[in-house]
């Protein structure tokens, strides 16, 4: 981290409150602050995350994340993003993808080669176990569609879901389940069948067809509050920012038609420059004038669809995952991650795993004990250490609306960052970033509405206000 300047250096600096201490929040209040602003961040819990939070289990006494975050090497704003708030030493990214996956007791690697540019998947896919020969030709096929396809707004792949134009492509159920919704259910958290096209074309130009690196998949090796919280909370308040934690933002304040501040839950008038809300779109709507969130331009932001993940946590008495992670084709597990491993935990002789269930409205509203049952019994059906080994400890965190959802024309309802409000921007994964609900995507969201904030000339109604 840069040596720590005057606190008061940045002071003279435009104001910019930016409400919602998750990564979007997190992003734009460091984007500012690295660019002579001087950022608020408001933030209504104690700590810094949004839906990327760490807790430490009262049971184990460990640091617990309220569900497994990985990223791939095509995200490359939310990588500048934790080296420029020096957490980077913090996640593990390897120079290539290798993906073990599990299919009726046999695993195959999807795993890259070291050749240059795109081939190097090429024979990470051609050595993939899990496909007939002309399953592979098949896939291939549908590979260099998807390379030659072309992606712009409004367009015939916004139209119509992946899955149906996967089978226009010489799919069938045998590649589909066994490869493209391997990759889709939690890259985008909802099936290779709801999906739009659009979104699924660009997940795989992205990720196989780039570079070599672009399909690499990172993992945070400490807990995500430890990764990013504290961090960008010494980064603000080392360039004369400032951080609020258990600061609720309740309404927007206008005044001659701008943003003149934020009138919080305990009723301070926070006054700014500008403003960005960095909240998922309903909360969004929540904090705006009812006439403004009324407005043509914001209410189609409630139609924005959200989808839950549900992460299923057991601890083990002994080892029962050879892996740091593992797909799983046959039964409900998907993918299965060792975090004993992934963050050098000391587990005793025991071992902690974390089974992520993407798309999980199947699972959303059982109950704990249903859940148990049925993942305790697959995990042993699946790794034969696990039908000797003991469950010491069973934990279900579920996030109802982890995600939004990208099926078809959702498009047209995720926000630019700027706003018919001169000084009020968008943040967020949802916004009209041209990624889906990633890290990325809010990183990116952040990064461009810090941008817009620091390059209009305030108002006189909100510089006297």
């Amino acid at each position: 981290m840069a040596p720590k300047p005057n606190p008061g250096a940045s002071l003279n600096g435009r104001r910019i409150a930016v409400v919602g201490g998750g990564l979007a929040g997190q992003a734009a209040a460091v984007r500012v602050a690295r660019d002579g602003g001087h950022p608020v961040l408001l933030e209504k819990r104690p700590f810094l995350g949004g839906r990327a939070f760490s807790f430490v289990d009262r049971e184990t006494g460990v640091e617990v994340d309220n569900g497994q975050h990985v990223f791939v090497g095509a995200c490359v704003q939310y990588q500048e993003f934790l080296k420029e708030v020096g957490a980077w030493s913090n996640v593990r990214l390897p120079r290539r993808l290798d993906a073990p996956v599990l299919l009726n007791g046999r695993i195959s690697r999807l795993k890259s080669s070291n050749l240059p540019g795109p081939l190097a998947n090429l024979p990470a896919l051609l050595r993939y176990g899990h496909l007939s020969v002309s399953g592979k030709m098949r896939l291939l096929y549908g590979l260099m569609r998807i390379r030659l396809a072309k992606r712009y707004p409004g367009g015939p792949l916004e139209r119509e879901t992946f899955d149906a134009w996967l089978r226009r492509h010489s799919q069938n159920d045998e590649t589909i389940d066994r490869f493209w919704n391997l990759i889709v259910l939690p890259s985008l958290n909802d099936n290779v069948r709801d999906v739009s096209a659009d979104a699924g074309v660009m997940l795989f130009q992205v990720a196989l067809l780039g570079r070599p690196s672009n399909a690499a998949i990172g993992v945070s090796s400490v807990g995500l509050s430890a990764l990013t919280g504290g961090p960008v909370q010494e980064y603000i308040e080392a360039r004369g920012g400032e951080v609020r934690t258990g600061s609720e933002a309740r309404c927007i304040e206008l005044k001659n038609g701008v943003a003149a501040g934020i009138r919080l839950a305990s009723g301070e008038v926070l006054h700014a420059d500008s403003v960005i809300i960095a909240l998922p779109s309903a909360n969004m709507l929540g904090i705006l004038p009812a006439d403004l969130a009324k407005s043509a331009f914001f209410s189609v932001a409630s139609k924005v669809e959200t989808a839950p993940i549900v992460g299923v946590h057991i601890w083990y008495d002994r080892p029962v995952l050879e892996h740091d992670f593992i797909a799983v084709l046959d039964g409900p597990l998907q993918w299965v991650f060792n975090v004993t491993n992934l963050q050098h935990a000391d587990d005793g002789e025991g071992q902690h795993v974390v089974i992520s269930l993407s798309g999980a409205w199947q699972w959303r509203d059982q109950s704990k004990a249903e859940l148990r049952e049925t993942f305790v019994t697959e995990m042993a059906r699946a790794f034969p250490a696990a039908r000797s080994a003991k469950v010491t400890r069973f934990l279900v965190i579920k996030m109802l609306d982890a995600t939004f959802r990208v099926r078809p024309g959702s498009t047209q309802h995720r926000l630019p960052q700027q706003t018919p409000v001169k000084n009020l921007f968008l943040a967020g994964d949802w916004t009209d970033t041209g990624w889906p609900s990633t890290m990325e995507s809010a990183v990116r969201s952040g990064n461009m509405a810090a941008k817009a904030a620091l390059e209009i000339i305030p108002d006189q109604a909100t510089a006297d206000a």
